[in-house]
């Protein structure tokens, strides 16, 4: 694994050669008819959920059930196909296997940090706010970001942390850097277009609904390649360990 891993792309050094990396790797054979894909369950899964808000104190259509499903189990499915193509996986790209659930694991506890960050919050509302909870959510997600890739790819069950909890001078930096910079402020975008599409936009609903499909693709495929980028780091230090006590 470690040698596809290498000839997937060598690690660049600097922060600039590492987003080049992550950014080249999106380029590797297979990537578009999923990135596509990915594009049309964000687009159309969001309009539907958008159209279909359940009113307060009222129970949510089927309609807004069925498209939160597709979209979050599709999401996932999706994100570690692209993820194992990203590393040279040997773990099948579309199975839903214990790699596979442990991943919808890691995106629960994602979840759950989320949503104590905006209890952190409180009420307040504003742009403001909505930068420093992402600001915040990144902080706390982003040093184990390696591990949960490791969950999805490795094979077998990577369950201990520590060999992939390791060297973060090598990969900290640049995912804590580029997240920060790119991925961050696309999130507070597509937050506050989802807010704006809520409250209502009127003739503006689809172009910002159409929109924000392509920017949620984007930020989706920008993260698991920082994310991929960083595992490759330490997996080819993790492949090099392994070689030496053999």
């Amino acid at each position: 694994m470690v040698e596809a891993v290498e000839k997937l792309g060598q690690p660049r050094s600097g922060l600039s050669g590492f987003l080049r990396e992550a950014l080249r790797s999106l380029g590797a054979g297979g990537i578009v008819p999923v990135a596509l894909a990915l594009l049309v369950l964000l687009t159309f899964s969001n309009i539907v959920i958008l159209q279909n808000m359940p009113a307060k104190a009222s129970p949510p259509a089927a309609a807004f059930l069925v498209a939160a499903v597709l979209r979050v189990g599709g999401l996932l499915l999706i994100a570690v196909a692209i993820l194992r193509m990203l590393t040279a996986s040997p773990r099948r790209r579309w199975l839903p296997d214990g790699g596979f659930w442990l991943y919808v694991l890691t995106f629960a506890v994602s979840t759950g940090v989320t949503a104590a960050v905006a209890l952190l919050m409180g009420s307040r509302t504003g742009l403001a706010n909505l930068i420093l909870s992402n600001v915040l959510v990144t902080l706390l997600l982003s040093p184990f970001v390696v591990w949960f890739v490791a969950l999805a790819v490795v094979k077998p069950l990577a369950w201990r942390p520590g060999p992939w909890l390791r060297h973060f001078g090598k990969w900290w930096p640049p995912v804590l850097f580029w997240t920060l910079l790119l991925v961050t402020p696309m999130a507070v975008l597509h937050a506050t277009i989802d807010m704006r599409l809520i409250a209502g936009a009127g003739e503006s609903f689809w172009p910002l609904a159409l929109f924000d499909g392509a920017l949620s693709t984007i930020m989706a495929l920008l993260a698991i390649a920082i994310n991929a980028a960083g595992y490759r780091r330490v997996a080819e230090d993790h492949g090099s360990r392994l070689s030496a006590r053999t």
